[in-house]
């Protein structure tokens, strides 16, 4: 229990109210003329700084512990799984029978494009000055002459001799009794010129080379085909 003086130096120096154990209430604060040395002097021991239980007030005794509400988990329930009929399940000893799925109709149409689409895709080649090729220089003349003689000079001394090659073929396959084309079909192109002549051989080596390159894509075509035919699924 506390004496006067303590009670009197713990009201002056705390600011807010303080009771006691006989209930007394001390608000006042120590006057000026009152010496600090004197309350220093009759200052308290710690063992005056606890109240007695129940002369405390109610706010300065300690809050209870922090309780939670008590919150029920909510658990999701989920639908039992459906039972499994007792007609589906296997028969004791008898592996059950997987049936292969049936393709779909998607599936059972092939794709097939168009056998030239990858001719028809390429871009039409930029016509030449000149239609016709001599590659057959590189067998008559050297590389220093195709390099140091020029184009018309090597046309003179070229083009005659192709001639003279194609008739001596001509005379070969006349002692053979063999001749691709009738005397009849070449009597329009008598006395025709030179350079027609050139341009219409031209085109027709150039219609040789598609139709190469038409049978190549209809071949190719053929072969993705077989190959596709061979790995579609059957209906059983």
């Amino acid at each position: 229990m506390l004496s006067q003086p303590h009670a009197n130096y713990y009201c002056a120096a705390m600011p807010y109210p303080i009771y006691t154990s006989t209930g007394a209430f001390y608000s006042q604060t120590p006057s000026p003329s009152s010496s600090t040395s004197s309350q220093y002097s009759e200052s308290p021991s710690p063992q005056d700084y606890s109240f007695p239980v129940g002369s405390i007030p109610a706010y300065y005794t300690v809050p209870p512990a922090y309780q939670p509400y008590p919150v029920q988990s909510q658990t999701i329930q989920q639908p039992p799984p459906p039972l499994t009929s007792i007609a589906a399940l296997p028969a004791a000893g008898h592996a059950s029978k997987i049936s292969r799925p049936r393709p779909t109709k998607q599936s059972r149409e092939i794709q097939i494009p168009h056998p030239y689409a990858r001719l028809f895709a390429k871009k039409d080649e930029v016509k030449r000055r000149k239609i016709w090729n001599h590659a057959l220089e590189k067998s008559i003349f050297t590389p220093y002459e195709l390099s140091t003689i020029g184009a018309p000079q090597r046309r003179t001394l070229y083009i005659p001799s192709l001639e003279a090659h194609i008739d001596r073929l001509h005379t070969q396959l006349l002692q053979l009794d063999f001749w691709p084309v009738d005397f009849a079909e070449l009597e329009p192109f008598k006395g025709l010129n030179s350079k027609t002549a050139k341009s219409m051989v031209a085109g027709l080596q150039h219609d040789a080379s598609v139709s190469k390159l038409k049978l190549l894509e209809l071949e190719r075509a053929n072969g993705d085909l077989k190959r596709a035919l061979e790995n579609f699924p059957s209906e059983n």
